[in-house]
């Protein structure tokens, strides 16, 4: 099965999505499951992971209902308040639903020391206690607490999105980001999804070369069985259509790392996830 391990889905309003800015209008309309299904079949993709892009209880309900009613989306990542008093009872909701693989919290977001914040920590001990899996949304100035978060887990499955979107427009703090992604890599329970990159650059003026670097570090240290494919479909047209920002990630493996084709391209989806 071929998967791509990141993407999203919403139907568009400025005030559920008010952190697409004022000049992002290709995103400010709907992007359904019927929009990606053409998408995956042309760019030989057999199914999705589905990841919130809100922070509600009722974005992780209409995620399951999308999978439940489209083949395509394989496994959902939504989102929960980990901080809540009353977590193990939210749990309960979903404990049928058999598509909801795991959580995100919009990390990015917050000052860095919230993930460290002992309802926060709590909250992700009991994620870990019932096999649930935990996207990592940080940008590369907040890998210092996420070492330090990621430490206390030796079994929750953590994975990195966007390869903790680092300078890549600035072209500042390679070594630094460098240094923590070799770090986090040495737990191997934590994965790294390549996406989210072509945002990171000039969304304007890119080159595959440019990312070169990036991979380079990702799979010398993750290896074979930790990284994954993603799109970051709608959020890529940003700056590129799927099919190239596939291609940066694809023709980099051919080229360096063809053994790892069918893994980085679904077998560590299905394995991180626990895809059916």
């Amino acid at each position: 099965m071929k998967i791509d391990a990141h993407q999203h889905f919403w139907v568009y309003s400025p005030e559920e999505y008010d952190w697409i800015g004022e000049q992002e209008t290709v995103l400010k309309r709907n992007f359904l499951p019927s929009d990606l299904k053409a998408i995956l079949l042309e760019n030989n993709l057999n199914g999705c992971v589905a990841v919130q892009a809100r922070q509600t209880n009722e974005e992780t309900q209409w995620l399951i209902e999308l999978a439940n009613t489209n083949d395509i989306i394989k496994g959902v990542v939504g989102w929960i308040d980990l901080r809540s008093d009353t977590l193990d009872i939210d749990l309960q909701q979903y404990e049928s639903s058999t598509v909801l693989k795991g959580f995100r919290h919009v990390l990015q977001g917050e000052k860095a020391a919230f993930m460290l914040e002992p309802e926060f920590i709590r909250g992700l001990k009991v994620l870990e206690q019932k096999n649930y899996t935990y996207d990592l949304l940080v940008y590369a100035h907040q890998l210092p607490q996420t070492i330090e978060l990621a430490k206390q887990f030796s079994s929750l499955r953590l994975v990195i999105d966007h390869i903790a979107k680092p300078a890549i427009k600035a072209n500042e703090g390679f070594e630094e980001w460098k240094a923590a992604m070799v770090q986090l890599a040495r737990q191997p329970n934590i994965y790294c999804k390549v996406s989210g990159m072509v945002t990171e650059a000039d969304i304007h003026n890119w080159n595959p070369e440019q990312f070169t670097p990036y991979l380079d570090v990702i799979f010398t240290e993750f290896g074979s069985k930790r990284v994954m494919f993603g799109s970051d479909w709608p959020v890529c047209l940003l700056a590129e259509r799927y099919k190239q920002v596939k291609d940066i990630v694809e023709d980099y493996v051919k080229q360096k790392y063809s053994a790892y084709y069918d893994d980085v391209f679904g077998k560590n989806a299905e394995t991180f996830y626990q895809l059916a």
